[in-house]
């Protein structure tokens, strides 16, 4: 026994990473007592075994670093550089259709929101994301409660719209993968409340800003989080039941809260937003003039070479939301594709980050980013080229905006932190067969730790 304790002293010496270092003694101690046993059941003592097994596993400090350069943070410079270059192609965006001028006061809010978005996302890349899955109630509250307060306090309003809350709200998505990951193993209670914390951003969403889009969006990302969780059994229930139960109310749900949302909440303007898409002939002169552009614009635009008279289309339609199309009419549909390609890359590489994930609580808050920069991308993308009714919504990194620039930031830190704990984090609950996470080969009288 002095032995092993030793051994895996000794090894554990090698393995710089603090928060690995736990975990590796855990499956150090795990792989030599399922060893040890194999040899009691050959015939040996449990002496003999327990010796024979710790020195199957070779020098303890060749182990050990090995195992110090498999369990250690890894940066993704990838994603960093994604990010830094979909933002100053924003900007360059933002200036090439005219919504902002280089040197105006615009220009420079919008470096310096970039600024702190950078800042922001290279130190939540240097934090350890598992806080979320540690607090995730109260972060939860704490950010509801701060949410509201800087809706009342500081948001703009456009149409009786706090525009300036809406993009923040999104930053829930990665605290409910918390929730979510806090009443795993919880049964069908668990559930239900995770079901209940979708409740407070939906009600900010819908009566706060209100955005009816915003809560549809917002409903659909975290029930397809709740959906995924229930179909991979982490809250002990029937799975398939479960899952075809939480599918049929997230289809049911939302087109009976738009019926309601248009019956009894949407402002008039808003209603008209609507009709316009849907009949767009009887509206060409008032709200379905955009989509009449946009059918003109595409007919004309060339694939390298803007529309003619896009200049004055552009001016008339110009608005934050639809930074894509004036990107088309005034360029071509080139440049667009281009656009669309780097972020649809992004978001792609988020995705892969997420699917990699050993933690399953890393795989929920990666997952749940990703979804909100795709689901982001397809609607304004969408929206832009008037296969959607126009509402506001943004393309990550091309609309523009302080806020924007700000939350899409925090969304790609907190991606970055998973993917660089992907090899410290492990799961405490699930311990993968130790034969999957390494190999040991023999060397002549050595043994090498490899994957």
């Amino acid at each position: 026994m002095k032995r092993k304790e030793e051994y895996i002293q000794l090894l554990a010496d090698q393995i710089r990473c603090k928060r690995a270092r736990e975990d590796v003694i855990r499956e150090i101690e795990a792989h030599i007592s399922d060893q040890a046993q194999e040899y009691e059941a050959e015939g040996m003592t449990p002496e003999e075994a327990l010796a024979e097994a710790v020195e199957q596993m070779g020098d303890p400090v060749a182990v050990g670093v090995e195992l110090d350069r498999i369990h250690r943070p890894r940066m993704d410079w990838g994603m960093i550089v994604m990010a830094v270059l979909l933002s100053l192609g924003g900007l360059a965006v933002q200036c090439a259709i005219g919504n902002i001028t280089v040197g105006s006061a615009a220009f420079e809010r919008q470096c310096l929101c970039m600024g702190i978005g950078f800042c922001l996302m290279l130190g939540i890349c240097f934090l350890d994301y598992s806080f979320i899955g540690k607090y995730a109630k109260q972060l939860f509250v704490l950010y509801a409660v701060g949410v509201l307060f800087y809706m009342t306090q500081f948001s703009f309003t456009v149409n009786g719209m706090h525009r300036g809350a809406i993009l923040p709200m999104y930053l829930f998505v990665p605290l409910y993968a918390g929730i979510l990951y806090q009443y795993r193993k919880t049964g069908y209670a668990g559930l239900i409340k995770s079901i209940g914390f979708l409740i407070p951003p939906l009600w900010l969403a819908c009566f706060g800003i209100p955005s009816l889009s915003t809560a549809i969006q917002l409903f659909l990302i975290c029930g397809g989080m709740l959906l995924f969780a229930a179909a991979k059994g982490w809250f002990s229930v029937k799975r398939k039941q479960t899952a075809l139960a939480l599918l049929i109310v997230g289809i049911i749900l939302p087109l009976a809260g738009g019926a309601a949302g248009f019956t009894f909440w949407l402002a008039d303007f808003q209603k008209v937003r609507i009709l316009a898409f849907l009949n767009r002939g009887a509206y060409a002169d008032g709200a379905g003039y955009y989509y009449q552009q946009v059918a003109d614009v595409l007919s004309r635009v060339d694939w390298i070479g803007g529309a003619a008279n896009a200049e004055e289309i552009v001016s008339r339609t110009a608005r934050g939301e639809v930074s894509l199309f004036s990107l088309v009419a005034l360029y071509g549909s080139l440049v667009g594709f281009l656009a669309v390609f780097a972020i649809a890359a992004m978001v792609i590489h988020a995705f892969l980050i997420s699917v990699k994930q050993k933690n399953q609580l890393g795989l929920m808050v990666g997952m749940g980013c990703t979804l909100v920069l795709g689901v982001q991308t397809v609607i304004g993308t969408a929206v832009n080229f008037g296969c959607l009714p126009i509402t506001t919504v943004t393309i990550p990194f091309l609309t523009g905006g302080g806020t924007a620039a700000i939350v899409y930031s925090i969304l790609i830190g907190l991606l970055l932190s998973v993917s660089r704990n992907r090899d410290v984090l492990s799961d405490r609950l699930y311990r993968p067969k130790w034969k999957w996470r390494l190999r040991l080969e023999r060397t002549g009288d050595m043994r090498k730790l490899g994957e």
